[in-house]
């Protein structure tokens, strides 16, 4: 009997209605899907078939080039496919996508080494890049050698959790243990986010605290001997967070058009946002502005305002105390939470402000708030 095989792949003269001629070469079934491929003419659809007979049977030659081993496990692998209709090449794929990646992945030393260099060059800020790095030399110190695939649940709990740590540093440490499972999933280092079984603490964040006018007033006498007075004003004045003041620059001051403006690089989200500059604030940046430079001035900024806040008499400093303070005294003497979010760029809107800052400070202290003013000079 003939071998049909030879007469493979058909080709068949197709005549159309509008006299157009074309040969059809019928490839067969592929992926379950008859594929037919049209050519102008004979000779090209000939070439065409000859490329497929040659694939054809060099696929044909290359199974018998397996060794017999190999041929026993190709069946005996098909055999354990059939039940679920699946195939070698499927599972040739999966078993590489969740397993080989993983046992070629990096250390935990270099993966995270490779994450923080990506970071930088993604122009993170240096303080969420400083809050990264620390959690990175915590696993790197205890897993560093090891791939990230192999840790337990356990281990990185210990890592996470620990003894000892406060709910809000525990909070931290799972969030950024996320993030190295979200950096080495899609490179098929890891199956599964494992940080995401960790049971996140609740935690209470802190009363925002505020400062009494009294301290105030102490801040405000004291801080040019520090070259702290603008970082002052703005603060309590403006209501700037602590960490846009520090990214911020002289230039940003505008008081002949009586706004500050909070650009992308120093804005809490990267975005830009104009701080109207009131009587108050105006009055107090007059003795200090300058044309350009840093707000907080030249030299080590924590060491001189820890020791303005020493000699202001204030012991206990609350976190973003200049920030927090002017929310409480803005909402007691306006008594307009829509203005008051609106001037500190608060987007969630109004519910924080009467959660946090309603009721603090009495009218009559937020009146004696607004009303300093430097003391006149000495004659």
């Amino acid at each position: 009997m003939p071998n049909k095989r030879t007469n493979w792949p058909k080709i068949t003269k197709r005549t159309y209605p509008s006299g157009k001629i074309s040969w059809v070469v019928d490839c067969g079934k592929v992926n379950g899907k008859r594929r037919r491929v049209a050519f102008r003419t004979r000779e090209e659809a000939e070439a065409f078939a000859a490329k497929l007979r040659t694939a054809n049977e060099q696929e044909g030659v290359a199974a018998f080039t397996l060794s017999v081993a190999d041929r026993v496990d190709a069946v005996r692998c098909l055999e354990l496919l059939k039940p679920y209709g699946g195939n070698l090449v499927k599972a040739v794929e999966y078993y590489i996508e969740h397993h080989l990646k993983r046992l070629v992945s990096p250390t935990i030393a270099e993966m995270t080494a490779q994450i923080l260099n990506e970071k930088r060059r993604a122009n993170r800020r240096s303080s969420t890049i400083r809050a990264l790095a620390s959690f990175c030399r915590l696993m790197t110190n205890r897993f560093g050698d090891r791939q990230l695939h192999t840790l337990t649940l356990q281990e990185l709990e210990s890592i996470c959790l620990g003894d000892n740590i406060q709910p809000r540093t525990q909070y931290n440490r799972i969030r950024f243990a996320k993030q190295l499972y979200l950096y080495a999933r899609p490179r098929g280092w890891v199956v599964e986010n494992l940080a995401t079984a960790i049971t996140v603490p609740n935690w209470e964040p802190a009363e925002p605290g505020c400062l009494s006018v009294e301290a105030i007033r102490n801040l405000l006498r004291l801080a040019p001997k520090y070259g702290l007075l603008g970082y002052v004003a703005i603060g309590l004045f403006g209501g700037v967070r602590r960490a846009e003041l520090e990214r911020s620059d002289w230039t940003d001051v505008h008081l002949a058009d009586r706004e500050i403006v909070i650009g992308a690089r120093a804005a809490k989200l990267r975005s830009r946002r104009v701080i109207p500059c009131n009587d108050t604030l105006a009055a107090w940046l007059e003795l200090c502005a300058k044309p350009s430079g840093p707000i907080v001035g030249e030299g080590k900024f924590e060491s001189r305002f820890a020791a303005l806040r020493k000699e202001a008499g204030i012991t206990d400093w609350p976190h973003n105390a200049l920030r927090h303070s002017f929310a409480s005294y803005h909402l007691a003497h306006y008594k307009d939470p829509v203005r008051t979010a609106y001037v500190m760029g608060h987007r969630a809107g109004t519910e924080m402000l009467d959660t946090h800052y309603k009721s603090l400070v009495s009218s009559a202290d937020a009146a004696a708030f607004w009303a300093l003013r430097p003391e006149p000079p000495t004659c």
